[in-house]
């Protein structure tokens, strides 16, 4: 079928002379910008949900406590979730990147693009990839700020980037949504592949395979190679939770109120388990799917991968509206009144709370103990151990 042809060089390349991305900013009115990071040694967080299969899981088992370390004024709100490599937290808020350090919040640098900001930073070789919703994906200079290529989509970019092997893979929220192949030294398309509808799940990649889910109640499985498709599987509703990929398994929540898990190889259901209004991704650690739900009351589920049960379930009292992160014994998740709770992995018991000053959309973030959140109260918080 024509959506599901590979386009190449359909759209203008990463190196046209668009009005986009600008240079840093070197002055951000406050006076605290540095020029290095006072501990280089803290990362594992180099893009959205840790990785490219959107895991969900830190390479962090050190306990995260619930004491503030720091809160750094941004301005804007953020939704966006922070990326975190060698001790400098990335963080997009309105039309800015922000590079801020990761020990005490201070701010190393800032970077304007030309549209508001939804998507994560992904943070690879030395690159900050960002899509706007002026339909740009954006490439700065991890250290300073400057900008290196801009590449035009053919709509806002909303989902996060994923980078894997030399290359990014992106998607747009056009109503002919797109998801695209960018070489990530020079902006260049690879490849494009087109959809029914907008896209605003952002792509996980496993065994040269890239997994997107569609405004059309679709999940898609293109090769990461040649972009041609490898197979669709189709739900009841549209998919704007991004797919989780373990051990071979698609996990990916749909609106039809249901997590579902998918061969990766085949496209052919293992299991699907009602739960409610999913628009969050899932994480998947030590043989569990974690997933909150989307609704006033709000739950949080710890599934079984291997069939599906139900291992615990928790009533939240209010929306979650962030994926879960797991970190050692403890699954975070961010909620609309403004908290961030971590439930104990085994049991679902509750072991900490925070509270920002508004509704957190960015997922709670674990490097080297601390855990790093962003609020729509325009706050960029540590917390960790402050002994």
């Amino acid at each position: 079928m024509k959506r599901r042809d590979v386009l190449v060089g359909v759209v203008g390349t990463g190196t046209a002379a668009l009005g986009g991305c600008l240079g840093p900013r070197g002055d951000d009115g406050d006076g605290t910008e540095r020029a290095e990071p006072l501990d280089p040694s803290i990362g594992g967080a180099p893009m959205f949900q840790y990785d490219t299969r959107n895991s969900g899981a830190a390479d962090d088992e050190r306990e995260t406590l619930g004491e503030e370390r720091f809160e750094t004024a941004i301005g804007d709100p953020i939704r966006s979730s922070p990326a975190i490599v060698d001790g400098v937290v990335y963080v997009c808020s309105g039309r800015r990147v922000f590079a801020v350090d990761a020990v005490d919040g201070e701010r190393l640098w800032s970077a304007e693009a030309n549209g508001t900001l939804r998507s994560s930073p992904a943070v690879v070789d030395g690159t900050v990839y960002a899509g706007t919703r002026s339909d740009l994906l954006c490439a700065f200079d991890a250290e300073e700020g400057t900008e290196r290529w801009r590449f035009e989509a053919n709509g806002p970019i909303d989902a996060s980037a994923a980078v894997s092997e030399g290359t990014v893979y992106v998607a747009s929220r056009a109503t002919d949504g797109r998801v695209y192949a960018v070489d990530a030294d020079d902006g260049t398309e690879r490849w494009c592949f087109e959809t029914d509808y907008r896209v605003v799940s952002s792509p996980a990649v496993g065994e040269d395979t890239v997994y997107v889910g569609g405004w059309d109640s679709s999940v898609y499985a293109i090769d990461a190679d040649d972009g041609t498709e490898q197979w669709t599987f189709g739900t009841e509703q549209p998919v704007l939770s991004s797919p989780a990929v373990a051990e071979g398994t698609v996990y990916v929540g749909g609106n039809d109120d249901t997590l579902y898990a998918i061969e990766g190889a085949t496209g052919e259901l293992r299991w699907r388990v009602e739960t409610g209004g999913i628009a969050t991704t899932p994480a998947v650690a030590g043989g569990a799917v974690y997933v909150g739900t989307e609704t006033d009351d709000g739950r949080v589920y710890s599934i079984d991968t291997a069939d599906g049960t139900e291992r615990f379930r928790v009533d939240v009292g209010t929306a979650v509206t962030t994926p879960p992160s797991v970190a050692g014994d403890g699954v975070h998740f961010g909620l609309r009144n403004g908290h961030v709770v971590s439930y104990d992995t085994d049991d679902g018991t509750k072991r900490w709370r925070v509270e920002t000053g508004s509704e957190v959309r960015s997922t709670p973030t674990v490097a080297a103990g601390t855990t790093y959140i962003g609020s729509t109260d325009g706050r960029l918080y540590g917390f960790g151990d402050t002994g």
